[in-house]
């Protein structure tokens, strides 16, 4: 495979990149009523006098009660917990194929020909090169990534040999390690037709590298291993 992808015309080398981007404050609750206080009655008069040096006891009266004031808050309510944040994909695995390559990020170039002009995505050397205006691992959206299938490392060999099929298990990881669980969901075979492709079938190639609204990775590199004449493409779904 070339060290690019041609899938994108100029006009949608624009598209893609997409932005990701409140609490209702507690009802509050009313002091309770302070009540009067209630003075304790006192004795009733001794009959006698007591006798001489003897200390008279002390009436006692009821504490009124704390003021509002005075009682403890109420615990604040604890905030809500955030989502984790989505992190940098740093790692491709594939069991069914044994593949186990880092993910890079890849941009595009615009290339001339005659009087038309079309945008080249860049494919990483030894590794899986993610197109920079994708989803990332988990997340909604498209994860697109694309490799070199007969040079530069082949890390997708086995896929432009059409081992993959509906069912296999995708693994990506992001840069703390957590692990996001893709299954195939479709797998281009025969190939798509890319050079000498009309603009209607490539603008239909290229529909499987746009953004999506559910979350999914989409695997692309060339067939056969000879040459560079068709694309082979792997959709994977997100498992929840």
């Amino acid at each position: 495979m070339r060290t690019v992808i041609r899938l994108l015309p100029l006009f949608l080398a624009a598209l893609g990149v997409m932005g990701l981007a409140a609490c209702a404050a507690p009802t509050p609750v009313p002091a309770p009523t302070v009540g009067a206080a209630t003075a304790t009655p006192t004795a009733p008069p001794p009959t006698q006098l007591p006798a001489p040096g003897t200390v008279l006891p002390t009436p006692t009266v009821q504490a009124p009660p704390p003021t509002p004031a005075q009682q403890p808050a109420p615990p604040a309510a604890s905030p809500a917990a955030e989502p984790p944040l989505i992190g940098q994909p740093n790692r491709l695995v594939i069991p069914k194929i044994a593949l186990d390559v880092p993910i890079v990020d890849v941009g595009w170039r615009v290339e001339e020909r005659g009087d038309q002009r079309f945008t080249e995505w860049e494919t990483a050397e030894n590794a899986a090169g993610r197109h920079i205006n994708s989803a990332r691992p988990g997340e909604q959206g498209n994860v697109v990534l694309s490799g070199h299938h007969n040079t530069k490392g082949e890390v997708f060999r086995r896929i432009s040999d059409l081992e993959l099929a509906p069912g296999d298990l995708i693994y990506l990881y992001d840069q703390t390690g957590r692990r996001f669980t893709y299954v195939v969901d479709e797998v281009t075979n025969p190939p798509l037709l890319e050079v000498g492709a009309t603009p209607e079938q490539r603008l239909a190639n290229a529909r499987y590298i746009q953004p999506t609204t559910d979350a999914r990775v989409t695997l692309v590199t060339c067939w056969p291993y000879w040459t560079n004449t068709h694309r082979v493409v792997v959709v994977g779904k997100l498992v929840p």
